[in-house]
């Protein structure tokens, strides 16, 4: 897939900027699950750490967060109040733990509120109740971000959160870390390009693997994720 795309220097900038792990809406204190995956040793290598990241690439990320950030975009783009409110609450009733809804509906609320301080203010949906893929696809329209690129910074900054909390619980070296995320740039193209030729019918997924992970972890004894 092509990389060469039409975002300007200064979208680009912006887009490091929603895509930085210094963004305050608190993506670092949450592992998805992994933290209890690594508890169990479901994940204790570099291979399975890349094996667990690929894999909810593949078969979530693919088949429900791209399509859906594509379709929000869209939406935001043409200013369709109800696509966006209809996105928003199918992404948020796929969240099939308290722990992925809370953490979806926390950092969505972080990012408006940053959003609005920023004088990107044009929300249709109640902040409380807003993914956070929903206010990220509005921040990408509103500094002319293209998809392509908007997609590309998302799915990296999530593959990056991921490795970090591998590198922390398994432990691993940085070396190895970084070596994950070099096996990972190729794939991300991959979900990226086959998530945006998804209809609707196609959308949504479930992993059930990581999803009792998560479950899991909601009662962890001692944990530094939040759940």
């Amino acid at each position: 897939m092509g990389t060469v795309t039409n975002t300007s220097s200064t979208a680009l900038l912006q887009l490091l900027r929603v895509c930085s792990p210094t963004l305050p809406i608190g993506a670092y204190a949450y592992s998805q699950g992994l933290e209890s995956a690594c508890e169990l040793e479901y994940v204790n290598s570099e291979i399975s750490l890349y094996t667990w990241i690929n894999g909810l690439l593949s078969h979530s990320m693919q088949y429900l967060d791209i399509p859906i950030f594509s379709r929000l975009y869209d939406a935001h783009k043409d200013h369709n109040n109800k696509d966006i409110e209809y996105w928003n609450n199918y992404i948020l009733a796929s969240r099939e733990t308290n722990e992925l809804l809370l953490e979806d509906t926390q950092m969505g609320r972080a990012l408006t509120k940053l959003l609005e301080k920023l004088e990107i203010n044009n929300f249709k949906v109640d902040k409380n109740h807003c993914s956070l893929i929903t206010a990220f696809s509005l921040a990408c329209v509103g500094w002319n971000i293209t998809k392509q690129d908007a997609l590309q910074g998302f799915i990296w900054a999530w593959c990056e959160n991921q490795v970090s909390i591998g590198v922390k619980l398994i432990p691993l070296g940085q070396t190895s870390g970084q070596l994950v995320l070099s096996k990972l740039i190729p794939d991300i193209n991959i979900v990226i390009k086959n998530g945006l030729t998804l209809e609707n019918d196609n959308i949504g997924s479930s992993c059930p693997g990581a999803i009792i992970a998560s479950m899991q972890h909601e009662d962890q004894y001692t944990r530094l994720f939040r759940s």
